[in-house]
């Protein structure tokens, strides 16, 4: 074999070997690394989502924690089943302040909640509407929870000026 002809099957032969380790072994390794690069990306997104979660999870974990607040803040206004006479005596003064007549005051039968009872009164007072007002004021300024459920005010057929009313309220109370 001459000089040239040599260089050329030696050129050739490089160039097929250049080519088979392109095609056996650069190929599959761009192919590898392109998917390997869509699975970051993936992972990324997955990340970026996982992330958005656990700030949800931390808003979460706060608001559990101030509505928890606020129920505690409410139970310490419940009182316990067995002061209902002393929240009643609270009531009749309030009533006895604002120079109201207590035509009428009965306990109704429990209403029996998850977490609280509570305890309605029927009350019948009579009295001047302002003082009757005040009362109501006073009854909004007790540390305890109540409820007026109903209310029917008529006018006294007997004295000008002078309302009697039908009220019908919750206290609520700890179990």
């Amino acid at each position: 074999m001459t000089g040239p002809v040599r260089i050329v099957l030696t050129a050739l032969g490089l160039a097929a070997v250049l080519a088979l380790v392109g095609v056996f072994a650069v190929y599959p390794l761009m192919r590898q690394t392109s998917a390997d690069q869509a699975a970051i990306h993936q992972c990324r997104n997955e990340l970026v989502k996982l992330e958005r979660v656990t700030r949800q999870i931390t808003d979460l974990n706060q608001e559990i924690k101030r509505l928890e607040e606020a129920l505690a803040f409410f139970e310490d206004r419940l009182p316990e089943q067995r002061e209902i006479d002393v929240i009643l005596r609270e009531v009749w003064l309030i009533a006895e302040a604002q120079s109201l007549a207590s035509r009428r005051i009965e306990t109704n039968q429990a209403e029996v909640q998850a977490r609280y009872d509570s305890q309605p009164i029927t009350m019948t007072l009579e009295g001047r509407f302002d003082q009757f007002y005040e009362f109501l004021l006073g009854l909004e300024r007790l540390p305890r929870i109540t409820k007026v459920r109903q209310m029917q005010i008529s006018k006294s057929p007997m004295t000008e000026g002078v309302v009697q009313v039908d009220l019908l309220m919750d206290i609520f109370c700890e179990k």
